[in-house]
């Protein structure tokens, strides 16, 4: 079994240092101006206490110069950080974040771009894991995940959940087609079952094995077994089909609390959903997804258990863009399609992975602040 796992960040990205900003008052510095004693002058007295005209406001001009080299306040300095670190204390403003660098990957099928959003780490990640058996079986596994509240969370899924749904499939030995009409259903087949069992099973390892952490991730990903195409998600990343000629297809729709079935079914645990100032409805007035890995003080509500829909592999199945909310929050899914299937009409296979970076560029040109990860992944390859 070949499993090349890519993570955005193979271990947690170093935080930024913080450095401590300390104002100091210089001592008195001497004045450049020096206050020189009162010339003694001349005056052509015309009148019993009366100056000429020009002695008086240049006598006048010598007295407001020294005043303001007496009372001028010391300099105040500030020292410079050493590094881009944030700038302590409530002095002067935070210095820019280092950025990790962009990512960008070709491999067998697939391509990918990430880029980090403003953040003190990059908390995007993808896993690819392929499996064949005597060059005629073939079976693959992509996914996409999108953390919060640290990296531990979006780490640990990436590197288990492939492993663990290809293992579970395998197990379960289904190799199943349906000849039905291409239309996205949930299907409750083994393979689905599999796959179900495999992300539940993963977030329990993930709370056995990080007890008391906060975070979590949401996750998109795509397995191709048996000339089938089964897709499912946790929160807000999301997988778009492109078929017939580049129509979209969403194959996901969001866990956001936003959606009535998700609202009713939180409620009807014993939870409440809010909407905060900015207009985003929020689990316990926290979180804005309404399933996801780990997230362990909400699991009572936000759960992992994924949606799963299974598409037949047809003629006219064309690619799948599977990324992060980073990109669905700027950019349609109609979109998103147009710019690959733009690039995929070039001879250069090199412009399906320019597409990536494009639509990456996109959404932070429209104002995204989040990471932002793209993944196109080739499904003529699959279709027999």
């Amino acid at each position: 079994m070949s499993s090349p796992v890519g993570l955005i960040a193979t271990a947690p990205l170093p935080l930024r240092r913080k450095t401590k900003l300390v104002a100091a008052l210089a001592p008195p510095q001497p004045s450049s101006v020096v206050a020189r004693p009162a010339e003694v002058c001349d005056a052509v007295v015309s009148g019993v206490g009366a100056v000429d005209q020009p002695q008086q406001a240049e006598s006048k001009r010598k007295k407001t110069t020294a005043w303001s080299a007496r009372g001028r306040p010391s300099r105040l300095v500030i020292p410079v950080a050493d590094d881009a670190g944030e700038l302590a204390a409530g002095w002067g403003a935070a210095a820019a974040p280092v950025k990790e660098a962009d990512v960008e990957v070709e491999g067998e099928g697939f391509w990918l771009a990430s880029r980090a959003g403003p953040r003190h780490a990059m908390e995007d990640a993808y896993s690819v894991v392929t499996h064949k058996n005597g060059g005629d079986s073939q079976l693959a596994f992509y996914g996409v995940f999108d953390g919060h509240g640290g990296r531990a969370a979006v780490d640990f899924v990436s590197q288990r959940l492939g492993q663990n749904v290809v293992s579970a499939v395998l197990a379960a030995g289904a190799e199943r087609r349906d000849e039905a009409s291409l239309v996205v259903v949930e299907d409750d087949d083994a393979v689905s079952a599999a796959i179900r069992a495999a992300y539940l099973a993963t977030d329990s390892e993930l709370l056995a094995q990080h007890q008391g952490a906060s975070g979590g991730a949401c996750a998109a990903t795509a397995l191709v077994t048996g000339g089938d195409l089964y897709v499912a998600h946790l929160g807000d990343c999301r997988a778009v089909l492109s078929r017939d000629g580049g129509a979209a297809a969403a194959l996901t729709a969001d866990h956001t609390c936003a959606a009535e079935g998700e609202r009713a079914r939180i409620e009807r645990g014993g939870g409440f959903v809010s909407r905060s100032g900015s207009g985003v409805w929020r689990v316990q007035g926290s979180l804005a997804v309404s399933r996801s890995f780990g997230d362990a003080g909400l699991k009572r509500w936000v759960l992992a258990e994924p949606a799963v829909a299974r598409v037949p592999l047809r003629a006219g199945c064309e690619f799948l863009i599977v990324a992060s909310d980073g990109l669905w929050d700027k950019v349609g899914n109609q979109e998103a399609v147009d710019v690959v299937s733009r690039s995929r009409n070039a001879a250069a296979t090199s412009s399906v992975a320019r597409s990536c970076a494009e639509l990456v560029d996109m959404a932070q040109r429209r104002g995204s602040r989040d990471d932002v990860t793209v993944m196109v992944v080739d499904l003529e390859r699959f279709v027999r």
